[in-house]
């Protein structure tokens, strides 16, 4: 069986000069970090932040936006925890994996992580200042010390103690329950959680008795790289929504649509690449080939097969690969085949025959054969019997679908956007992640000896190992570039428990002959969870094949002596020579109107050379929806600017921090004028849920009507509240929720109404305001972590003054349009707003 660097070396005499690409293209914008690799992730988010706990603050603020709470993609039998692989392509993730996201990233910032298993919940630990501090991006959930400052660790989250904040009454779990910085309230709710979670809940999962340190595991995982290579012929589409729901639009998590489990989050984008290429210089190696004219090309020899060979990259992972084509084979003797390749053409597989005679167009789609890549090659296979013109491919080009996270896509916010177009070295690149289970990496290896693997995973330790102990066990993968080879980066997730147990990683650029040590693990202290990655330059001029050794020994057979959890290997090569051509860029968006309503706008940038910055002014009411986002090379007419012609202008969005003030009607007596519903444990027996202090959860349904009061269309009710004394109040607020329906504020979709009274006397009443229940995106605090689903079904509404007034008693004039909830009005004397600028860093130039 020839090897794809043979094929390449029997390259034809008719091959012409390539046409150019770019490589490791990057498209950044200033209203989001940067996921083109982690060292990248890291310098975006955090690089403007001074301290560690700014730093990690950042880190929490973004993932909390990258994932949601959901069933974790499953990828190679584990839950995948590989950051930059999550984030860019999939977002699915429960506890236990965004726990292994953060203890990676963590490691990346130089930082010390800790992995905990609590009670039904697992969550990360990362020191700095001196002491250990939990965040969970699982629940969005922060905790502090009681000075209301310092981020709290695992430990103190459970423990009994008290505060100022529980009038010094001592409980078990008192951070949990009075120092959630991201909950409704004290006592009360998260509210960037998956679903309604109350405090009290997360101080039984901090509870002390249940805390296990593992202090053997990470359950991380890295390697992956975004990378974004474009030719001449070449666009890419980002949709930043679905654009179907058959399986050649996903890739299948445990045989199933991930995001089936959860499709209020819309997590799920997907891209669309279009390559048509010119024949025969864009194909990626030519064997027996003759041109016959523009763009045919057909078997130089006759009696013998011809091969031209493409390479399809995908950048997000590849879901399926259209062919279309039109070929010739002139009688029933000649052939004309396809085959498709996902392990760099160390095999093949053959997927299409023509059976027809003449000129045939096809169109096939390619799904169960493509699905999950990032690479594929394409093999056109012609053999005419009698000349070799009698089998001939006329034209091909392919459209290839890909899977994308939509929340970390590119994006812009309202007003001025920094655009940022570059790229990396110039240099292309070959990537092998095998999949170590069972027999699943013997496509990759060419050779093995003493190697066993698990059909599973067998969880805290590697899946492949040592058949028989004392004897090196090693498997070898093998890399073939179409030009030179310029450098190595290959490693992996390792295990090495047993004592004296070691695993080594080599290479060879002579096939084997002679081996290069590039790393050796011989740590078998705790834990057992190690990542290593080793970068070589030093290649040999004119390599084009490279050998991969992954070599474990150990006095011990079996995964929990000396294992190895993953690896993978990436090749960069020499490019394409050709001349740079301009990159084009376009967004497209839909501007929010003041009615809600939706205007689609679209901007064009012509990058002449990289890198490039130029700015997007979006207009509107609120931050955009982001449509599309496409990248192109190809001679297109779209005029550069804006698609209607009108730039909108305006500033950089600057985002706020919020400050709340003194609840003055905590405790406080109240009167309601209409008794409330007991609709699913709705209802105020005592007299105290409005003032309580407790606030109810952001989500509607299930047991958030028993937070508080229950009111019908028809209905005015009216609840005054006594402050005891005249009081300065700045701001008031009303948590409102549903019985049903479940109105979105931010969709403008709630049709209840509330005004606020206040009076010094109880007799003589003014009216400060109606509260908004139209909210914008715009206008939330960074410093509120919304519910995954995004949406706002149970808000704790503000009405602001302009000038503080005077008040000893405050009226909630309700008119309810539908079935509604109150859990907690509250009077303040301030709620104060200042700027927050989130300090994303644009890539240097």
């Amino acid at each position: 069986m020839k090897t794809l660097l043979s094929l390449l070396l029997l390259a034809s005499a008719c091959a012409q000069p390539a046409t150019a690409a770019v490589y490791n293209l990057k498209i950044v914008t200033d209203a989001s970090p940067d996921y083109s690799d982690l060292n990248s992730l890291v310098r975006s988010a955090t690089s403007k932040w001074q301290t560690p706990e700014e730093k990690c603050w950042a880190m929490f603020y973004w993932n909390h936006i990258a994932r949601r709470q959901t069933a974790p993609m499953m990828l190679h039998g584990l839950a995948l925890t590989d950051p930059i692989r999550q984030f860019n392509d999939y977002g699915y993730t429960m506890c236990s994996t965004i726990s292994g996201i953060n203890c990676s990233i963590w490691d990346a910032m130089q930082l010390k992580p800790k992995y905990w298993d609590i009670s039904l919940h697992t969550v990360p630990e990362v020191e700095y200042g001196g002491r250990w501090h939990m965040y969970d991006n699982s629940m969005s959930a922060l905790y502090t010390l009681c000075d209301g400052k310092t981020i709290a660790g695992v430990r103190d989250i459970g423990q009994a103690g008290a505060c100022e904040a529980s009038h010094g009454k001592v409980e078990a779990g008192h951070i949990a329950k009075y120092h959630c910085l991201y909950a409704t309230s004290p006592h009360g709710f998260l509210s960037g959680a998956d679903t309604i979670r109350s405090v009290e809940e997360e101080a039984h999962c901090f509870n002390t008795n249940g805390l296990k340190f593992r202090t053997y595991f990470y359950d991380w995982d890295r390697g992956h790289r975004y990378i974004l290579n474009l030719r001449e012929n070449e666009s890419y589409t980002r949709y930043f929504h679905s654009l179907g729901k058959s399986p050649d639009y996903y890739v299948a998590n445990e045989g199933k649509d991930p995001e089936k489990a959860n499709e209020r989050y819309r997590i799920r984008g997907n891209g669309v690449w279009l390559f048509k290429p010119n024949l025969p210089a864009d194909s990626m190696s030519l064997t027996n080939l003759s041109a016959l004219g523009i763009g045919s090309l057909a078997p130089a020899t006759a009696q013998q097969p011809s091969e031209i060979i493409f390479k399809i990259n995908g950048a997000n992972v590849i879901t399926a690969l259209k062919v279309r084509a039109k070929l010739f084979r002139k009688s029933d003797a000649d052939a004309v085949n396809i085959s498709l390749s996902t392990v760099n053409g160390l095999s093949w597989q053959q997927c299409w025959s023509s059976d027809a005679v003449g000129e045939q167009t096809l169109e096939r789609e390619f799904v169960p054969q493509v699905n999950g890549a990032y690479e594929v090659l394409v093999k056109i296979t012609l053999l005419g019997r009698e000349r070799g013109m009698d089998a001939q491919l006329r034209q091909i080009e392919f459209e290839t679908k890909t899977m994308l996270n939509s929340k970390t896509q590119p994006k812009l916010m309202l007003g001025k956007n920094s655009v940022y177009i570059g790229a990396g070295e110039q240099s292309d690149s070959i990537v092998l992640w095998p999949d170590l289970r069972g027999t699943n990496y013997k496509a990759y290896a060419v050779a093995e000896t003493n190697i066993k693997t698990s059909k599973n995973h067998p969880g805290y330790m590697g899946v492949m190992s040592a058949t028989k102990a004392k004897e090196e066990a090693y498997v070898v993968f093998r890399a073939d570039a179409p030009r030179d080879i310029t450098r190595l980066n290959y490693g992996g997730r390792l295990y090495n428990r047993f004592p004296g147990s070691h695993i080594d990683f080599f290479h060879s650029f002579d096939d084997g002959k002679t081996w290069t040590k590039g790393y050796t693990l011989t740590n078998t202290a705790q834990p057992w969870d190690v990542i290593h990655y080793e970068t070589v330059e030093n290649v040999p001029s004119g390599t084009r094949s490279v050998l991969f050794k992954y070599s474990l020994t150990s006095r011990a057979a079996g995964p929990d002596a000396c294992s190895l959890y993953a690896v993978r290997m990436e090749v960069n090569h020499q490019p394409i020579q050709g001349e740079s051509k301009p990159v084009q860029l376009t967004f497209n968006w839909s501007e929010r109107q003041p009615d809600y309503s939706l205007v689609e706008r679209s901007y064009t940038e012509l990058a002449p050379a990289l890198p490039h910055r130029f700015n997007i002014n979006v207009g509107g009411a609120d931050h955009p929806v982001v449509n599309w986002l496409k990248v192109s090379a190809l001679p297109e007419n779209t005029k550069p600017g804006y698609s209607d012609g009108k730039d909108a202008g305006g500033e950089k969005f600057m985002p706020r921090w919020q400050s709340i003030g003194k609840n003055l009607a905590l405790g406080k007596p109240y009167t309601v004028s209409v008794p409330s519903g007991n609709n699913w444990g709705a209802g105020d027996p005592e007299g105290k849920k409005l003032t309580d202090g407790v606030v109810g959860p952001p989500y509607p349904g299930a047991t958030a009507p028993a937070s508080g009061l229950l009111w019908n269309k028809g209905q005015k009710p009216e609840i005054t509240v006594d402050l005891g004394a005249a009081q300065s109040c700045g701001a008031f607020r009303i948590q409102v929720g549903a019985g049903w329906p479940w109105w979105d504020a931010m969709r403008g979709q709630v049709k209840d109404k509330v005004e606020v009274l206040t009076s010094d006397d109880g007799q003589s009443y003014s009216s400060r305001g109606f509260f908004d229940f139209n909210l914008r995106w715009k206008d939330l605090p960074v410093n509120l972590m919304w519910p995954d689903d995004e949406t706002f079904t149970g808000q704790n509404f503000e009405l602001l003054l302009p000038q503080p007034v005077s008040a000893r008693y405050v009226r909630f004039k309700i008119t309810p349009e539908r079935t509604m909830t109150v859990s907690e009005v509250q009077a303040l004397d301030f709620i104060k707003y200042e700027p927050f600028d989130l300090r994303v860093a644009l890539p240097p130039d």
